[in-house]
C-alpha cells in the first residue's frame, strides 16, 4: 500500500470517528436535556392526564353499572368468576362486576356497529337484521375467551419463571438468610426476569408482616394463582414446615424436578417439529420441485402434439 492510501486510509478513519464521537456528544446532551427536563416538568400540572384520568373514571362508572345490571344473583357464580379473575391477576373486589359490564358493554357496542353498517350500506332486511343478536353474543363471550386465554398464558409465564426463581432461592437460603427474607431477596432480584413470581413473592411477604401464619401465607399464595407447579412448591414447603424436614434439601429436589420436566417438555415439542416440517415441505417444496423435473418434459410433450 503506498504512502497517499495509508494517508487516505488514516483521514477517513479520522473523520468517521470525529464524526460518530460529535453525534454521541449531541446525543447525550440532547438526553441531559430531556431529564432535566422530564423532572422539571414532574411537579407540574398535567392537564391531559387529568383528562385521561376524568374519562377512565367515567367509563370504570358506566361499566360498573352495566355490570350490575348484567351480574348473577347467585354468590356461588360470582365466587366462580372471582378466582378465574384471580388467576388472571386481577384481584381487586369491584373487578367480577366489571367484568360482566365490559361483556354487557361489548356485546352492546358490537350489535350497534354491525347495526350502523347496515344502516349506511341499506342492506337492511328481515335476515341480514336477525344476525345483530350473533353479534351480541359474540360481544358477551369474547372477554370470557380473553379471560381464559390469559390464564393460560399466565400460568405458562409461572411455570418457565419457577425453576430459576427456586434456584435463586436455594442459593439465598444457603447463603445464610431466612425463609422470609429469602422470598424478599428474589422478589426484588428477580422483577425484570420474573415479574409474575416477583409480585406474587412481594405479596407473600406483605402477608407475612400483617402478621398471618406462614402456611396459611403459603396456601393463599398456591390459591390465588392455581398453577400446578407452583401448588406443589407450596406442598412442598408446608410438609417441610410441618415436619421439620430441610426446606433447602426439598427446594433443591424439587427444582431438579422441575427442570426435568422442562426438558422433557421441549424434547416432546423439538421431536414434533419434523412432522410439522413435512407438510411445509409438500405444500411448498415439492410443487417447485415437480414443476423443475417434469416442466421440460411436458412442454416436450406440448411441442409434439401440438407442432
Amino acid at each position: 500500500m503506498s504512502c497517499l492510501n495509508m494517508i487516505i486510509v488514516f483521514l477517513v478513519f479520522f473523520a468517521v470517528s470525529g464524526l460518530v464521537l460529535y453525534l454521541y456528544y449531541q446525543v447525550e446532551r440532547w438526553y441531559g436535556r430531556y431529564v432535566v427536563l422530564k423532572r422539571l416538568s414532574s411537579g407540574s400540572r398535567d392537564p391531559g392526564g387529568r383528562q385521561r384520568q376524568k374519562a377512565g373514571a367515567i367509563l370504570r362508572k358506566t361499566l360498573h353499572r352495566l355490570g350490575e345490571i348484567a351480574r348473577p344473583r347467585t354468590d356461588r357464580e360470582l365466587a366462580d368468576l372471582k378466582v378465574l379473575l384471580s388467576y388472571a391477576g386481577f384481584r381487586n373486589p369491584g373487578d367480577p362486576v366489571l367484568f360482566f359490564g365490559v361483556r354487557l358493554g361489548l356485546g352492546l357496542l358490537m350489535g350497534f356497529i354491525y347495526l350502523l353498517a347496515l344502516s349506511v350500506s341499506d342492506r337492511m332486511t328481515a335476515a341480514n337484521f336477525m344476525l345483530i343478536f350473533f353479534f351480541i353474543g359474540f360481544g358477551y363471550y369474547l372477554p370470557v375467551r380473553l379471560l381464559r386465554q390469559r390464564i393460560k398464558s399466565r400460568h405458562g409465564q409461572i411455570s418457565r419463571e419457577l425453576p430459576d426463581v427456586l434456584d435463586l432461592l436455594l442459593v439465598c437460603m444457603e447463603a445464610g438468610l431466612s425463609f422470609d427474607m429469602a422470598f424478599l431477596r428474589v422478589s426484588r432480584e428477580l422483577s425484570r426476569i420474573a415479574p409474575v413470581l416477583s409480585k406474587e413473592f412481594s405479596q407473600y411477604f406483605f402477608e407475612i408482616k400483617s402478621g398471618l401464619p406462614r402456611t396459611e401465607v403459603l396456601l393463599n399464595l398456591a390459591k390465588r394463582n392455581g398453577e400446578e407447579g407452583l401448588d406443589s412448591v407450596v406442598q412442598v414447603l408446608t410438609q417441610s414446615f410441618r415436619f421439620g424436614t430441610d426446606i433447602a434439601a426439598s427446594l433443591r429436589v424439587y427444582s431438579e424436578a422441575l427442570r426435568t420436566e422442562r426438558l422433557q417438555k421441549a424434547e416432546v415439542r423439538s421431536a414434533g417439529i419434523s412432522v410439522k416440517l413435512t407438510f411445509v415441505t409438500i405444500l411448498l417444496i415439492l410443487p417447485a420441485y415437480l414443476l423443475i423435473v417434469l416442466g421440460p418434459t411436458i412442454i416436450r410433450i406440448r411441442e409434439v402434439l401440438f407442432s
